[in-house]
């Protein structure tokens, strides 16, 4: 058992979130391409920004929305440090969405649509039959379950990127995207053993992972479209693939391989979240980030406060 900042008792398995860490960052001197000249490699990664608010928002009602339905007490209590984990990623890309308003970039037309589609395409049915919505939230939290696949696959990669930091990136916007990681790589099976305690349908998972491959795929190269046609630096320029390839080879961006390479091994019938990443390197990562120590600090300081010392 571990006992969390609220001093609330959580067991700790490989894969579960233990607490929430409030970071927070400074964007007054991170500039609009945090990639020194390179435009490209700053965008693809902040579709990301663009994505997580909507997507973290609805994770967090449907994972909510399955939680009573979780009849493993241990794992039932580590729903709440990864809602609100989650809650508090939201909260950090949308401050990052305002800094980049500031820098003339209006996401605004953007995001809308992806709450649209939220709301829409995967929202409750109440009219439906017991059953049907049984089966309905089932199939979504099979879709998060990949998702929150790719978020590790993802995580794990910024965790170990070298080629960022070579190129100069902003020290406060790499921060955040490992701080977001490494946190992706603690909680990276909750969901994932959710779905298997609720439902545990292969099948679900299967069509979970081939569903989020393809909406993923058009919802990120459309922000990066939206994102290089509304920079005013860039004079409403496109993406191309050789921008991409020429990223990869400098290791700014991960490869296809990394992405959809992962998504053979999610489809086997053995597979287990545990096995795509080490909760070791994330925490070690978490103790050593910039925002997390002063987040720590903070914490303390208050708990000293608020018990007289």
């Amino acid at each position: 058992m571990v006992t969390t900042p609220e001093g609330e008792a959580l067991p700790v398995q490989e894969g579960h979130p233990v607490e929430r860490r409030m970071v927070r960052f400074d964007w007054s001197n991170t500039p609009l391409h945090w990639v020194p000249d390179d435009p490209f490699s700053t965008h693809v990664i902040n579709v990301l920004h663009l994505l997580l608010p909507a997507g973290e928002r609805w994770f967090l009602d449907v994972v909510n929305k399955a939680q009573p339905l979780v009849d493993d007490e241990e794992l039932r209590a580590t729903i709440k440090p990864f809602v609100q984990q989650e809650s508090w990623h939201a909260w950090a890309h949308t401050v990052v969405l305002q800094h980049l308003a500031e820098n003339g970039i209006d996401t605004t037309a953007y995001t809308a649509m992806l709450d649209k589609w939220f709301g829409r395409i995967l929202s409750d049915h109440p009219s439906w039959p017991p059953r049907m919505q049984r089966w309905w939230l089932n199939r979504r939290l099979a879709v998060v379950a990949a998702i929150e696949h790719f978020t590790c696959v993802m995580g794990r990669w910024i965790l170990e990127n070298e080629g960022l930091e070579r190129a100069g990136a902003d020290p406060v916007m790499l921060d955040l995207l490992r701080w977001h990681g490494a946190e992706e790589v603690e909680h990276r099976s909750l969901v994932w053993d959710v779905h298997a305690n609720v439902s545990g349908s292969h099948t679900q998972r299967v069509t979970g992972m081939l569903e989020v491959v393809c909406t993923l795929t058009l919802w990120w190269v459309a922000g990066i479209r939206y994102l290089m046609r509304h920079d005013p630096t860039l004079h409403r320029a496109k993406p191309r693939l050789r921008d991409w390839a020429r990223a990869v080879r400098q290791d700014r961006l991960p490869g296809p391989g990394t992405l959809y390479g992962s998504v053979p091994r999610y489809l086997r019938r053995s597979h287990h979240p545990r096995q795509e990443a080490s909760t070791e390197n994330a925490l070690a990562y978490l103790e050593r980030s910039p925002a997390a120590r002063a987040a720590r600090a903070s914490q303390s300081a208050s708990d000293a406060v608020a018990s007289g010392g």
